[in-house]
C-alpha cells in the first residue's frame, strides 16, 4: 500500500488520472521517475528516482530528494556540494507514475561531474551510427564545467558509477 501522510490510496483509473488526491504508484522497487528540468529556461538538467521517503522530503523542504539506486540511499541534491535544487514546481503525470521538478539550482551546476546539465553529450543518429564500426562516439555539447568535482568531493573516484 503507498499510503502516507501526503499519499493517498490508488483506488480506481478515474482517481488516479482525473482525481485531485495525490496518489503516486512506486515501482516494485519502490521507486519513482523523477526527471528534472531548469524552471525559468526549461533545459532538461538531470533524471534520478525517488522513493517514498525522498518524494516528502521534497514536499516538506521544497528542496530536491532522490534515492540513489547504486549506493541505496536517499540524498538531498547539493548536500555535499552546495548545489541546492530549489523546487520552484512539483508535477506528477496523468497516471502518476512520474514526477516533474522544476528547479532553481544554486551554483548553476546539476551534475556530479561539474556540468550545469547531466545531459551533456549527444547520440549520432542515422547514418553517423549506422556507419561506426565499434562503440557510438559521443559529441559534447558543453565542455566548460560550473565547478571541479575534485575539490568538492574530493580525488578519489566515485566507485558507484561503473
Amino acid at each position: 500500500m503507498d499510503t502516507s501522510r501526503y499519499f493517498a490510496t490508488r483506488r480506481t483509473i478515474e482517481q488516479v488520472e482525473e482525481g485531485a488526491e495525490l496518489a503516486p504508484k512506486f515501482d516494485e522497487h519502490g521507486l519513482i521517475p523523477a526527471v528534472t528540468t531548469d524552471f525559468a529556461t526549461g533545459e532538461l538538467l538531470m533524471a534520478g528516482y525517488m522513493n517514498r521517503e525522498a518524494l516528502e522530503r521534497t514536499i516538506e523542504t521544497g528542496e530536491a530528494h532522490y534515492f540513489s539506486r547504486s549506493r541505496q540511499v536517499l540524498w538531498h541534491k547539493g548536500a555535499t556540494s552546495g548545489l541546492i535544487q530549489k523546487v520552484r514546481q512539483l508535477l506528477i503525470d496523468d497516471d502518476q507514475d512520474c514526477v516533474w521538478l522544476r528547479v532553481e539550482t544554486t551554483g548553476g551546476a546539476n551534475c556530479h561531474v561539474g556540468y550545469r546539465s547531466c545531459f551533456y553529450r549527444t547520440i549520432p543518429l542515422g547514418t553517423a551510427a549506422t556507419a561506426a564500426t565499434g562503440p557510438l562516439p559521443l559529441s559534447f555539447t558543453t565542455t566548460e564545467k560550473v565547478f571541479d568535482p575534485r575539490l568538492v568531493y574530493g580525488d578519489a573516484p566515485n566507485p558507484t558509477k561503473l
